[in-house]
């Protein structure tokens, strides 16, 4: 997946309003963004493979920190506690938002178990791996992203029934660029070399997630 994870930040601020939209888009994003990381850490690993799929050219054969189920639930987790231990305001009043938060985070686990080939492990790279293939089906990957991006971005509005100017436009430009990405990625060439991928995941999102901070502070 990739804009289908943007789209359970989208989603999610009709869940929960007191949460920004660029956190959201964080916790959906975070297992990509740390993966991103680990790779160019050489702590997890990944090959470019073109035919690999026919939505995705990659064999993703190590990365258990970033998206086992078991490291999904700890990410959730340590995303609950940061937001919910976060120094400020009532702890009390938090505890729903970083519920939320933290099923933004999980929310990637289970979108990629249904978009990747059998390579989302359960605990690590020995146990039982998880994946229903969407990949290999080039339209149906473009269909069921393109249906939860729209479904994402309608309840992203209702929940945030007053915008103003700007944010709208900042807004339309998001989306442009989100499909944009999305349907370079599906149709373009593959990308060089992992290392490329590791900077998309990590500085390439962090533009995205900054850019929705600022759409919905506006």
């Amino acid at each position: 997946m990739f804009i289908g994870h943007y789209a359970i930040g989208f989603g999610l601020k009709r869940a929960e309003p007191k949460l920004s939209l660029g956190t959201l888009i964080l916790g959906a994003t975070l297992l990509d963004i740390l993966f991103g990381i680990f790779v160019l850490t050489g702590v997890e690993h990944a090959r470019i493979v073109p035919g690999a799929s026919a939505a995705a050219p990659f064999e993703f054969y190590d990365y258990p920190i970033s998206h086992s189920a078991l490291g999904a639930l700890v990410w959730s987790l340590t995303g609950f506690l940061v937001y919910w231990l976060w120094p400020g305001k009532d702890r009390t009043q938090r505890k729903r938002p970083a519920t939320i938060l933290a099923l933004a985070i999980f929310s990637h686990y289970v979108l990629d178990v249904i978009s990747h080939t059998p390579d989302m492990s359960l605990l690590g790279n020995s146990s039982l791996k998880l994946g229903l293939s969407l990949w290999n089906s080039l339209p149906a990957t473009i269909a069921v992203e393109a249906a939860l991006f729209f479904a994402g971005i309608v309840l992203y509005l209702l929940a945030r029934r007053e915008l103003r100017p700007a944010a709208k436009y900042g807004l339309a430009a998001l989306v442009i660029i989100l499909s944009a990405s999305f349907l370079g990625g599906s149709f373009g060439p593959p990308p060089p070399n992992m290392t490329v991928i590791g900077f998309t995941l990590t500085a390439g999102q962090a533009a995205y997630i900054a850019f929705a901070y600022w759409i919905d502070k506006t």
